[in-house]
């Protein structure tokens, strides 16, 4: 188990410091940020919330897909190409030790990406949209989550400078916990600054309910968690590109699953059944719609979901470890 909780640190930490994650991170929290002004224009009340929802839940699936792959060949496939990996299971370290720690690696990466975007989130659905000009903006969430990122990139320069910190992963070590204090401190004022209780809600008038929306974030986090562990499968036999290629037709075949495969004549035949069974059903973990259309979301979907993505993801690992075992990389 310390050998395997140190790879899985090695790799988290190599994971987070990779300009290609940082670069996908920031990006999609500049969208997240943009999206109050870019869903304004659906001309009816309570409509632009609704499509800035959406389209903050398309944005943490595409970066998701994105950031999981190239992150999970970036750990595993650069260590095999380049012929390092031969210095950690030449020693005592079996291979499934080595796998499984990669996994879980790049899996605590993703999840600190996930934390950070679904406190931005939370900071843009409770500022909402200005769907009028007599709208206000919401001074706590723009003041303090702005200071949040300002300190965090003094922080970050700071340390660079002076101690030689990687600078990407310090403003993301720096960052979550200072926007984590921001998201608090904003609860408890409204948008002018006035007391209010924290479980008021986001704000707003037919607020959606925060367990829904965290809720339909864990469920995007766990399908990126499945593509993470098809991603780091594929690593062990496939490059960079390939893996993103593969990882991505699996994507789609598993948002058109019930289109393709789940319906009544596909199900006739043994290829359809097989195929049904065998990819990743992705629509159930899409809530956005439920979001949308301001459906309650019941916690035991979200844990029969959940424990659907763990067996799929114990099964695509187990044949990850196989697939490593046999792999030359000398």
């Amino acid at each position: 188990m310390g050998k395997l909780l140190t790879i899985a640190a090695n790799t988290f930490r190599e994971t987070i410091r990779q300009p290609i994650y940082s670069v996908l991170l920031w990006s999609a929290v500049g969208l997240l940020v943009l999206n109050p002004g870019l869903a304004a224009f659906s001309l009816e009340r309570g409509g632009d919330t609704k499509m800035m929802i959406d389209i903050a839940m398309s944005t943490l699936l595409l970066y998701g897909l994105l950031a999981s792959v190239f992150s999970a060949t970036s750990a595993l496939t650069r260590e095999i190409e380049s012929y390092t990996v031969l210095t950690v299971v030449a020693k005592p370290v079996s291979r499934p030790t080595f796998f499984l720690g990669k996994f879980l690696g790049v899996a605590a990466a993703m999840l600190l990406s996930y934390y950070l975007l679904a406190l931005v989130l939370t900071l843009t659905v409770r500022h909402g949209v200005l769907e009028y000009s007599s709208d206000k903006v919401d001074q706590p969430v723009i003041v303090l989550g702005s200071a949040a990122v300002g300190l965090s990139l003094i922080a970050a320069t700071f340390g660079n400078y002076v101690y030689g910190w990687n600078f990407l992963a310090a403003l993301t070590a720096w960052v979550a916990p200072l926007m984590t204090v921001a998201v608090g401190i904003v609860l408890f004022f409204d948008k002018q600054w006035q007391p209010q209780s924290p479980l008021t809600g986001f704000g707003y008038e037919g607020a959606i309910p925060p367990a829904s929306l965290y809720f339909a974030i864990l469920l995007i986090f766990l399908a990126i968690m499945m593509l993470t562990a098809f991603a780091v499968t594929l690593s062990t036999r496939c490059g960079q590109v390939a893996t993103l290629l593969l990882s991505a037709g699996v994507f789609m075949l598993g948002l058109l699953s019930d289109y393709y495969f789940g319906n009544p004549q596909a199900q006739s035949t043994l290829v359809g059944r097989l195929a049904y069974s065998v990819l990743p059903n992705f629509q159930f973990f899409w809530l956005g719609d439920a979001l949308t259309q301001e459906l309650p979301i019941p916690a035991a979907h979200v844990a029969r979901v959940a424990g659907y993505a763990l067996l799929w993801t114990l099964a695509v690992l187990g044949l990850g470890v196989a697939l490593f075992e046999t792999r030359e990389v000398g």
